[in-house]
């Protein structure tokens, strides 16, 4: 999931602003609602954001703009071991990274955690500021902050019957045209995501 912003960061560079306005004056309206694609009923509730020791509004208080869930037969910590494991994001990510480097010097015993630095290519990173590895990740897009300024990607898994559910969560302000385009574009990415996932380890997108 967090991977997306690559994707995106093409897009909001070649779709002008002028262009964007000429699509939507198509479809004849314009919303700056959040567009969740995933069951509101199931699992954790939008209006969620604390699921044990993490709270998101610790780290943005930004709005829950996209949000993908996913059924996985496995544990928390097990599926948050495919999260952590961002040098395997080509296998399921979409669209795939172009090329991961993982950074631990900001880390004193040099392993993966809070404050590893992720790049998917250059010029795009992100900073891990949370990591539990039973439960949830949050990390902090260091591209475009002008632009997206608080802008969080999560991952919260919660347990269920026979599994786990992952969230895949995008919290970013979607009053400008930049984040409305992120809105619209950002949950069709991480579905994609979702979809890969629940292929290759037998799940569900919810």
């Amino acid at each position: 999931m967090l991977t997306l912003e690559s994707k995106m960061k093409k897009l909001l560079k070649i779709v002008g602003g002028l262009v964007v306005v000429a699509i939507v004056a198509g479809f004849g309206f314009l919303t700056f609602s959040s567009t969740l694609r995933s069951d509101p009923n199931v699992g954790l509730s939008p209006e969620t954001h604390a699921f044990g020791d993490l709270d998101v509004r610790d780290f943005t208080d930004k709005p829950l703009g996209a949000e993908v869930k996913v059924f996985l037969p496995m544990t928390p910590s097990d599926a948050m071991v495919i999260v952590a494991a961002f040098e395997n994001y080509g296998e399921w990510v979409s669209p795939p990274p172009e090329n991961v480097v993982i950074d631990n010097s900001a880390r004193e015993a040099g392993d993966f955690g809070v404050g590893s630095l992720v790049s998917y290519k250059e010029g795009e990173t992100d900073e891990i500021v949370h990591l539990d590895p039973e439960s949830s990740m949050v990390a902090k897009p260091l591209w475009a902050p002008d632009a997206f300024e608080g802008h969080r990607g999560v991952v919260i898994v919660t347990p269920t019957e026979g599994g786990s559910i992952m969230h895949m969560r995008r919290y970013f302000e979607t009053t400008s045209m930049q984040g409305w385009m992120m809105s619209k574009m950002m949950p069709m990415f991480m579905e994609g995501s979702a979809e890969n996932l629940a292929e290759i380890y037998g799940g569900q997108v919810l």
